[in-house]
């Protein structure tokens, strides 16, 4: 990317959706000296965006008129299609040649409604949703998984790199939303099943540290057992990250999409029910590593370190 293309892409950056990814990933923006355009229904978001140096709009139809790079990072598919498709949404004022990054943890077969539309108006559209945190979402190290055609890929590209170190793309438009619930459900089942054992293990007189140890040196290790646990269940902090609700909506996508293509769902089922069974006993707003408390319940035992 040559200096002026570097210039003009400095200025043309917007970012819709202002929540827990989506302000972090703004924040970086603005940090490394780009021009950004931030939308949110929240009003005091807003303002604390624009005394950090973004740009707030009013309106949705306004920032897409002005911007012809668009992330938008919203908590669900309904939610993007109102703000993209919707009577006052973005469509409204995009101009042809506008790309539109969709950074929603969202269902495939609405992306691809959203993408039909748009190219009708030679807007183009990838999706791109993250894996890492809101740590890595700081610092730029975020596992971007993208769909889209190869051509608005390599044009989003520039944009993705400032955001993320593993860019992978994973086929056509919707394969990345695709991916991430199938990487979700995958990370919702390990730290289910982690919870389990050691609550079985804690249950049958085995200390969950010693028990976790055992795990992570062998083949049982997972992102759930070699990280969450450590820092968030046996310290017992439950930090406020990607909630239990989130994730809880992330399985469902998964099984609805096992459902559609039939394809077996005997484990992801189950996983779907503890889930939701989690946020129904009134944690959905606690951090997703919280299902460990949801099995501590059941289980009648705490699972941490020392010998009960």
């Amino acid at each position: 990317m040559n200096r002026l293309q570097e210039k003009i892409m400095k200025k043309n950056i917007a970012v819709v959706g202002l929540g827990n990814m989506g302000g972090r990933i703004a924040k970086r923006l603005l940090q490394l000296g780009h021009e950004v355009g931030v939308y949110d229904t929240n009003k005091e978001v807003l303002k604390t965006f624009e005394s950090l140096g973004a740009k707030p709009y009013e309106t949705l139809a306004l920032l897409g008129a002005v911007h012809n790079i668009i992330l938008t990072v919203l908590p669900n598919a309904d939610i993007v299609r109102q703000v993209v498709l919707g009577t006052e949404g973005l469509s409204t004022g995009m101009r042809p040649g506008t790309v539109l990054i969709e950074m929603t943890t969202s269902i495939p077969e609405v992306t691809q409604e959203i993408a039909a539309a748009l190219s009708r108006q030679d807007v183009m559209m990838i999706d791109a949703p993250v894996s890492g945190g809101v740590q890595k979402a700081e610092n730029g190290t975020l596992t971007i998984m993208v769909g889209g055609n190869e051509q608005t890929v390599e044009r989003a590209k520039p944009i993705l790199d400032l955001i993320g170190t593993q860019i992978i793309h994973v086929g056509r438009i919707g394969a990345g939303h695709t991916a991430k619930a199938l990487n979700n459900l995958i990370t919702a089942t390990t730290l289910a099943i982690t919870s389990e054992a050691l609550a079985l293990g804690v249950k049958m007189g085995v200390d969950a540290q010693k028990l976790l140890d055992v795990v992570n040196s062998g083949s049982g290790r997972s992102a759930a057992s070699e990280t969450k646990f450590p820092q968030q269940v046996l310290s017992r902090a439950f930090k406020p990250g990607f909630s239990m609700a989130l994730m809880a909506k992330d399985v469902g996508i998964a099984v609805d999409m096992a459902h559609s293509v039939n394809s077996p769902v005997w484990v992801s089922s189950a996983v779907q029910k503890l889930w939701q069974y989690g946020v129904d006993g009134g944690r959905g707003d606690m951090d997703h590593t919280a299902i460990a408390l949801t099995i501590e319940d059941m289980a009648e035992i705490e699972i941490k370190p020392g010998l009960i």
